[in-house]
């Protein structure tokens, strides 16, 4: 057996609980959906049938945590479940987003939440909240940005990452602080958030 294999087979250890005893159930719902040469199993994972493997995709070990760019997270049992229930009605999305930030909110003693497809969209979603005061006039002009009274993101150069572009896709400028000394003594323009 190879040293790849063996790493790639202590992936399972965290998908165990998910996948017995109660996982049979879920995998036979997943080969009868999706087809037998589908099925994600214990077994499977290191097979040619893993479904990502069938897609011609490597599955890999997360040694990260949750991140969007790897599939965000793995799925909870009730996750799942609530997933299946919600698939089989309609709903108005925009009410539903009204009470999931509400729920959300009041589940993390917040002031509002919000759920989004990823880190970036998040991102860009509070950076538009914060430029449009909530303002769905305003919402719809964006990238132009021309007549808003904040314009501009100040972000210190320790945090800038790959995901400053969700930013910057709001049309704002990105203006960059090397201390906190220079964020405090820098005279605060209007337009700056």
């Amino acid at each position: 057996m190879k040293r790849r294999n063996v790493i790639k087979g202590l992936a399972l250890i965290p998908v165990m609980g998910n996948v017995l005893p109660g996982g049979v159930a879920k995998a036979e719902l997943l080969e009868e959906t999706l087809g037998s040469t589908s099925e994600t199993t214990l077994s499977s994972f290191l097979d040619e049938t893993n479904i990502y493997r069938s897609l011609g995709v490597e599955p890999i070990i997360n040694c990260r945590g949750s991140f969007t760019i790897i599939g965000g997270s793995v799925k909870l049992p009730v996750v799942s479940q609530a997933l299946e229930a919600a698939s089989k009605n309609f709903v108005q999305l925009d009410e539903l987003a009204e009470a999931a930030g509400k729920r959300l909110a009041e589940l993390t003693q917040t002031e509002w939440g919000l759920v989004s497809s990823g880190c970036a969209a998040g991102v860009q979603h509070i950076t538009a909240a914060c430029i449009t005061g909530g303002s769905p006039e305003r919402l719809i002009r964006i990238p132009d940005l021309t007549g808003f009274e904040k314009t501009e993101v100040i972000i210190p150069r320790y945090s800038r990452q790959h995901y400053d572009h969700a930013v910057r896709n709001t049309g704002v400028k990105i203006i960059t602080v090397a201390t906190a000394e220079e964020n405090l003594n820098r005279q605060l323009i209007p337009g700056q958030l």
